[in-house]
């Protein structure tokens, strides 16, 4: 079955341009389009779409809001960023809302496509050199959660320190001689372990705590 995608934007060409833009995909479509936040809260808690794509400067209510509001009022929508803005205390706000991805409007068509099925497929994907920038900023920030990181296996850190590297499941496994599925267990494992949210603000938890040096930092 093809998945149903929520889009929200406040600019009607931009909305109408990212509709046609993900048009004409076999596993995925655009089953609603709405003009604000508060919008795409009451759609997504009355038609439950298997992923919303939110602009963040919206009226009524932003992008960040509604993230929040989606995944407490339908969640298993899973949320995905897209914006003009390039900032990491947007990114690091949308992280901690429970968005899945967040992408630049700048990017390419495929870039887009591409995002939208790890985020379905469940992986969770940002802008690769903001995320550079935002793990290289966390590590200067102070350490919080030594007695969570202390828990994992070392079977976790390996898995953990691919995470931090921007990897997908399949990615990690194939680096690991591990199954997807069993990655997966361990991503759910250390996200649980370290109170995160997902697998980016586990990375981002690690680089923090001074588990996972910041691999992309020099990129």
């Amino acid at each position: 079955m093809s998945a149903s995608i929520l889009v929200a934007d406040d600019h009607d060409i931009a909305r109408a341009g990212l509709i046609t833009m993900i048009g004409g995909q076999d596993d995925f479509h655009v089953a609603l389009d709405v003009g604000d936040g508060a919008e795409a809260v009451e759609a997504a808690a009355l038609h439950k779409p298997d992923l919303a794509l939110l602009d963040i400067r919206m009226p009524r209510m932003d992008g960040l809001a509604a993230t929040r509001e989606i995944r407490r009022v339908s969640p298993g929508t899973r949320v995905m960023i897209i914006t003009m803005h390039d900032s990491l205390d947007y990114l690091e706000a949308a992280i901690e809302a429970g968005a899945s991805g967040y992408l630049l409007k700048d990017a390419s068509r495929d870039d887009i496509l591409r995002t939208i099925r790890r985020v379905l497929e469940g992986d969770a994907f940002f802008d690769g050199p903001l995320v550079a920038r935002l793990l290289k900023r966390a590590a200067t920030k102070p350490q919080t959660n030594a007695n969570s990181l202390e828990t994992l296996t070392v079977r976790e850190r390996e898995v953990l320190s691919k995470v931090a590297e921007g990897l997908t499941n399949k990615e990690i496994g194939r680096a690991l001689k591990i199954s997807p599925g069993t990655v997966k267990i361990h991503v759910e494992r250390i996200i649980a372990k370290l109170g995160a949210g997902d697998r980016t603000q586990a990375a981002v938890m690690a680089v923090r705590g001074g588990l996972v040096p910041t691999a992309r930092e020099g990129q």
